[in-house]
């Protein structure tokens, strides 16, 4: 260790344990490992309901979705679909029609958006669309669904003769986002009178490495556009991103207010050894050897805080992500509060407390040179 640092070292960790500068720097560091605690707690907080987000997103939305360019369909039938299919990676492909609609039940009128799968083998309905029309599990009334027909005028006089119709009995009642109604492909295509075209192609792929966004778009070419998981929800994703930073900088400026703590500590100590500065100067020190003591000093106050604060704040995200003894208020879904610790928030956190507590101390010692006789 160079001799500013054994010296600075010397002062922090001194038998004076009376002394006001004493106190003063150690809850200046007690301060410090709060303020990173903290910063790794909530942190890891959030990170634990944005894995829950992302895993619920998981399970609706598929890895790549693929929309034609222009206009509303196309078809999937063709040889560049065959190989994405068969890409190494990909589990599942499925078709998929989409449009909106009006539906009754009832006398009771929507608009919902029908959903044509190949897999579906019976009419499901969404739970807003349930409570919306008054939909019972009984299911003894036929749900109406309407679309304009595309060979065929609007009728001023009678607009519903223009409207082509299907009626089925709903048997399912689906967790499934917004006004939505689930039919089989056939379905589909009857009510909006398409043959064999589809608005969208999904591509759902296992947990291993698999295709890649560049991959897709090579094989398709200019006339569709691939959507990956990000880019189908990009508000949402957006907001996660932006809420975890503004969470990140109001912490950090917590800190920033707590580190000034180093400031009135480094004042102190520099007037309190004012005959140790004598001292050193007679034995040759330079002025900028002196603000490197207290400078250090500084930066010693900081890192011993924020390594506690550290410390403190990976083992509590630990033993709740292994035991979950801080419990969910209320009977939901989860039981504890979610955690995941990422070695980014880590690293970001020791970065941005290293970096306060180098600026504090920067401007603790800037005017060291008032305090001389």
């Amino acid at each position: 260790m160079s001799v500013w640092g054994k010296i600075a070292g010397r002062y922090l960790f001194s038998g004076k344990s009376g002394s006001v500068t004493g106190w003063i720097s150690g809850i200046s560091a007690a301060g410090m490992a709060v303020g990173s605690a903290a910063l790794i707690i909530i942190l890891s907080v959030y990170n634990g309901f944005d894995s829950i987000i992302r895993e619920n997103l998981k399970n609706s939305d598929p890895d790549f979705l693929i929309r034609p360019v222009e206009g509303k369909t196309f078809n999937c039938n063709t040889a560049d679909f065959d190989r994405i299919a068969a890409l190494p990676g990909v589990t599942d492909c499925y078709p998929i029609l989409e449009e909106m609609v009006a539906v009754r039940y009832r006398g009771n009128q929507a608009i919902a958006k029908v959903r044509g799968l190949d897999a579906a083998y019976e009419c499901s309905v969404s739970s807003s669309l349930a409570s919306e029309l008054g939909i019972r599990t009984a299911f003894f009334d036929e749900l109406e669904l309407y679309y304009p027909s595309r060979n065929s005028e609007i009728s001023m006089i009678n607009p519903e003769a223009s409207l082509r119709s299907i009626s089925l009995r709903p048997r399912q009642v689906a967790s499934i986002e917004g006004n939505c109604v689930i039919l089989p492909m056939a379905k589909a295509r009857e009510l909006l009178d398409c043959g064999s075209e589809v608005s969208a192609f999904e591509i759902r792929c296992d947990a291993g490495p698999g295709p890649s966004l560049k991959q897709i778009n090579a094989l398709l070419g200019a006339d569709f556009e691939v959507l990956d998981r990000i880019m189908q929800q990009p508000a949402l994703y957006k907001m996660m991103t932006y809420e975890k930073a503004a969470i990140f900088l109001i912490l950090m400026f917590v800190v920033l207010i707590v580190a000034f703590n180093i400031y009135g500590s480094l004042s102190m100590l520099i007037i309190e050894k004012k005959q140790d500065r004598a001292t050193l100067r007679s034995l040759g020190a330079g002025p900028q050897m002196i603000k490197r003591i207290f400078r250090t000093e500084g930066w010693m106050i900081t890192w011993t805080g924020a390594a506690a604060g550290l410390l403190i704040g990976i083992a509590v995200v630990l033993l709740q992500q292994h035991f979950g003894f801080i419990s969910m208020p209320g009977n939901g879904m989860m039981e504890a509060y979610p955690v995941k610790l990422k070695l980014t928030d880590i690293l970001l956190t020791a970065a941005g407390v290293g970096l306060i507590g180098a600026l504090v101390s920067a401007i603790g010692i800037k005017n060291i040179d008032k305090y001389e006789d």
